[in-house]
């Protein structure tokens, strides 16, 4: 009998260590069917491009300061940041009241000078011609008075009866009156003959000037109304009701957004690739890497100040307005950006007509259906099913499936 109990007691010890190298057993092993984990190699995907890449920003296709022709102080402003305006728009109005007396002065001398010129050329009244002919009468009757006198003087002098001095008196009262005749004559004259061409030409330039003096006042008039240059975005205001304007300060600032320009730089060694007009495609970080189409609109003929590179412009639409001044831009100056991710084509696993990847997330491997557009050597290009930094795993083998647990190595 107690052979029997040690022999039960030594089978339940050895019992006992069996279990607990059992249990450490399957600590090392996969929780399924008690196989070792697989350790797989794997690969990031990275997005791929081909040709010249430029990096550049993007602007805006019209970027324009908006300012005042005429200084005053700003009655309203119609606009804020962030408003969408049409060309034309009223953005800000000044107070007009000065401008509008320019205009009163300028209409009120040009009246006065329309008037004048308008006398000259009808020439002299009728009244006024007769009115002269009498003083030419006048003037005669004087003369022949003057000369009646003198003839009877000088006989009194050449008989001794009058001094010398009482003859020159009346030889210069003579003088006058024959002067008076002649000025009285030629006024006459004048006034019947009418102006002269010199004279009319004189106070037609006189109208003509005061004319320009008002269209000058009414553009000044005109100019207290700013209106938008080009339709757009207020990007900045810079002045509010009731701040003094200054001509040529610059009020608002409007961007045209409906086409951007990507802004980049090109090496000199591959300007000579890149022409006006030619297509491109655009990369934009921010939007997930999606690929938009670009046209290069001038390529400059001088490099930058401070460098060897070249600046070029690619114009791009921007009607889904996605795209914002200063985002960060790639451009594909030769070639095409290629539409789809190059990955290892020892990644890509074929099964009944049909493409997969395995793809490993938190050591867990899934299978993804994938569509290849071309295979060349070592890369496969894949346009669909892979995603950027995807780690997929390489050399799969028909073992894997979804799900599987796995060591990334």
């Amino acid at each position: 009998m107690k052979k029997t109990a040690q022999w039960k007691s030594i089978a339940a010890v050895l019992m006992a260590i069996s279990l607990i190298t059992a249990g450490c057993s399957d600590t090392s092993s996969a929780s399924s069917g008690g196989e070792s984990i697989p350790v797989v190699k794997t690969w990031k995907v990275t997005p791929s491009q081909t040709g010249v890449i430029a990096n550049g920003k993007i602007a805006a296709s019209d970027e324009i300061q908006v300012v005042s022709k005429v200084s005053g102080k700003a009655a309203s402003v119609n606009v804020k940041e962030g408003s969408v305006v049409k060309q034309g728009d009223v953005l800000v109005t000044l107070e007009a009241a000065d401008y509008q007396q320019q205009i009163n002065q300028a209409q009120a001398a040009i009246a006065g000078a329309s008037a004048k010129l308008r006398d000259t050329k009808a020439g002299a009244r009728n009244e006024q011609l007769t009115q002269l002919s009498s003083i030419v009468t006048q003037a005669q009757a004087g003369l022949k008075v003057a000369e009646s006198n003198y003839n009877r003087m000088k006989a009194l002098f050449d008989a001794g009866a009058l001094s010398q001095a009482e003859l020159e008196r009346v030889s210069l009262d003579l003088e006058k009156a024959r002067t008076g005749l002649e000025q009285a004559q030629a006024q006459y004259d004048l006034a019947k003959a009418g102006p002269t061409a010199d004279t009319v030409a004189a106070l037609q330039a006189e109208v003509s000037r005061l004319n320009s003096s008002l269209e000058l006042a009414k553009s000044s008039y005109d100019n207290t109304i700013i209106r938008a240059p080009i339709s757009g975005i207020v990007a900045k205001r810079s002045i509010d009701p009731g701040e003094m304007a200054g001509a040529g300060t610059p009020l608002l600032v409007l961007v045209n957004m409906a086409d951007v320009k990507v802004e980049a730089s090109v090496p000199q060694d591959q300007i000579n690739s890149v022409k006006v007009g030619s297509e491109v495609d655009v990369k934009v970080g921010s939007l997930g890497g999606k690929v938009l189409k670009g046209t290069v609109e001038f390529v400059s003929p001088v490099s930058d100040p401070n460098s060897s590179s070249f600046p070029i412009k690619v114009k791009v639409s921007n009607q889904e307005g996605l795209l914002r001044a200063g985002m960060v831009a790639e451009v594909a100056l030769q070639g095409q950006a290629t539409q789809g991710m190059k990955i290892p084509t020892t990644a890509v696993l074929a099964k009944e007509n049909k493409h997969y990847i395995y793809t490993v997330d938190n050591d867990v491997v899934h299978q993804v259906e994938v569509s290849v557009d071309n295979a060349s050597g070592d890369w496969t290009t894949v346009t669909q099913g892979v995603k950027d930094n995807d780690q997929i795993v390489l050399n799969p083998t028909d073992k894997l499936s979804e799900g599987t647990k796995v060591i990334a190595n």
